[in-house]
């Protein structure tokens, strides 16, 4: 007779008892909000803001977007410089990064900034040459020179002769200036604002200024005594006012920032956090 064959039985493994979860605690940046997305009231007014104009606010920027954004260097000393194109009008991105969006502008018409869009290239700026506070006349003189921008003149004032000079021979100016008087219309006869940077790009048919202005996302002419009023009169509300003459020369950027503090210092330190309406809850641009 035939053997019969036995099988043993299976044995089964005993599976190793599941591991158990943790949860990753996030980096501290990402638990950390702008003030723009936190404050109702802040958001609002700045979406006020642009649906005056037909606009629509851009998003502030998260942790990851930032950390994705290539990082802002000082431009090469060596190349050609001077405007390759139109200034386009570029807002700023939170309430205090006008002086960051305003040097943005600046880096556009010199053909700078390729690769980054121009929320990364503003948040690049503030976060190398400037601080949440915003941009005091300093922090705007190395970030200019940082990108290979020379000032030429600095005035405390408004210098109506300087300027017309400045821009009949190709260059441009950022100015800091009164944030509510700088406006047109109605909106530039309002109450006292706070310190603001805007970009004086040229003069109109008409012989008004053309202004690039960051909060409003818009370009508009001011005549001359209304620029003259909301340059001056910073002096007396926040402490600071006034303009700096600009021109694409390229260099060294550490001997640029030497040579434009020189010329910054005369503005003041101010860096413009906040009208006097902050404390009631709304908030004119910064700095």
């Amino acid at each position: 007779p035939r053997e019969s064959s036995v099988q043993a039985p299976a044995v089964t493994q005993a599976q190793p008892p599941p591991e158990p979860v943790h949860e990753v605690a996030k980096p501290a940046a990402e638990l950390q909000k702008d003030t723009y997305e936190e404050n109702p009231a802040v958001a609002a007014e700045w979406a006020a803001r642009y649906a005056a104009n037909g606009l629509q606010p851009q998003a502030v920027a998260n942790t990851s977007e930032m950390e994705a954004a290539p990082s802002i260097t000082d431009a090469p000393a060596t190349g050609t410089k001077g405007w390759t194109q139109p200034t386009p009008v570029i807002p700023q991105t939170d309430p205090t990064n006008c002086g960051a969006a305003t040097a943005a502008m600046l880096v556009r018409a010199a053909g700078g900034g390729q690769g980054l869009t121009d929320a990364q290239l503003v948040k690049g700026l503030e976060s190398k040459y400037a601080d949440t506070r915003g941009t005091t006349p300093d922090q705007m003189a190395r970030m200019l020179a940082g990108q290979g921008f020379e000032v030429t003149r600095g005035a405390s004032n408004f210098d109506r002769d300087a300027l017309d000079k400045a821009l009949s021979e190709g260059k441009k100016a950022v100015a800091m200036v009164d944030s509510n008087r700088i406006q047109p219309g109605p909106e530039g006869r309002a109450a006292d604002g706070s310190a603001h940077w805007v970009e004086i790009d040229g003069k109109d048919a008409q012989g008004h200024y053309q202004i690039k202005d960051s909060a409003s996302g818009t370009s508009y002419s001011v005549g001359l005594h209304q620029l003259t009023d909301a340059m001056n009169s910073g002096w007396s509300t926040f402490s600071g006012g006034g303009m700096l003459i600009v021109n694409p020369t390229g260099g060294d950027a550490n001997a640029l920032a030497h040579q434009n503090e020189n010329h910054s210092a005369s503005l003041g330190d101010t860096s413009g956090i906040g009208s006097k309406t902050a404390a009631s809850g709304t908030r004119e641009s910064g700095s």
